[in-house]
């Protein structure tokens, strides 16, 4: 046994990296040295000099971080579920408007369409009216141009302003020198040469009346009685209605009268007063001072 040792030593002392081997026997040692010892049982074992490497473990968490973790994550679910939610409110907005300008834009195109309709209709019915050869009746417009008073062709309109008559000039002039020779016979002191007295000049010593004197407005109001006379009342041929201003030229009828006449064969054979190179009075300034 001591021989199994020592061997066992020197083959430790000549691998020194190799494991170590101890062989432990059962028997007893002491046994007398006649007697048949039996099989012995040893047991082996094997020590190591090498260090295994070591695994580092995980550390273990405690229940309090995997609470606050899982309280993160679920703060985090939130602020995306909100977040997503926003989204999806602002996308059907979004749809919604769309829809809407779409309608919009659908409404004005089919406007835009009826418009180009009708502009084509209007082409269309413009130039078939340019393909006809208008023309136009002279004598039915002969009746439309001529004086109600003479029955003559208008060469020489005169528009009353209050009513909207036209007449001719020399047929008018004749119309008022009537009302004036009348007005004349009842009233000799009246003078034709008379500068007008404004009618409204009552108004208008009444609003000056508080910046004057009071001996100054009985003057003007004395002046305005002296001058003032009986006025010739002229009237429209036709309707009698008073005619408070001097006619003025119808220039439309005028010229539409030339047309007719030259068509006719008809041209003005007539001569007014107005006419006269020269003379600077117009031809109802007897009628109507300025």
């Amino acid at each position: 046994m001591p021989s199994m040792c020592s061997s066992s030593r020197q083959r430790s002392r000549l691998h020194p990296k190799e494991s170590e081997v101890i062989v432990l026997s059962s028997d007893d040692e002491n046994a007398p040295p006649g007697k048949i010892r039996p099989k012995r049982k040893l047991s082996v074992i094997s020590l190591s000099s090498d260090e295994e490497p070591m695994v580092p473990k995980a550390p273990r968490k405690d229940g309090s971080s995997w609470q606050r973790e899982n309280s993160e994550l679920k703060q985090m679910n939130e602020r995306l579920e909100r977040q997503v939610a926003g989204q999806r409110i602002r996308l059907d907005y979004s749809k919604k408007r769309l829809e809407e300008q779409s309608q919009e834009l659908a409404a004005r195109s089919q406007e835009i369409n009826a418009c180009h309709k009708e502009i084509q209709s209007q082409q269309e019915k413009l130039a078939a009216l340019e393909a006809k050869e208008l023309t136009v009746d002279a004598t039915q417009l002969d009746n439309t141009l001529s004086c109600n008073i003479c029955t003559d062709l208008m060469y020489s309109p005169y528009l009353l302003l209050d009513c909207g008559h036209s007449y001719c000039e020399g047929c008018l002039k004749r119309w008022f020198n009537e009302t004036l020779t009348n007005h004349i016979r009842a009233h000799p002191t009246y003078n034709v040469h008379r500068k007008p007295v404004p009618r409204d000049l009552p108004q208008i010593l009444d609003i000056i009346g508080p910046y004057v004197s009071r001996p100054i407005q009985m003057q003007l109001h004395a002046l305005f009685n002296n001058s003032r006379q009986p006025q010739p009342h002229y009237t429209c041929p036709a309707c009698r209605k008073e005619v408070t201003g001097k006619p003025v030229v119808n220039h439309a009828v005028k010229d539409m009268v030339s047309i007719v006449g030259s068509v006719l064969g008809r041209p003005d054979t007539r001569r007014e007063s107005s006419n006269i190179r020269g003379q600077q009075a117009g031809p109802f300034d007897g009628f109507f001072p300025r």
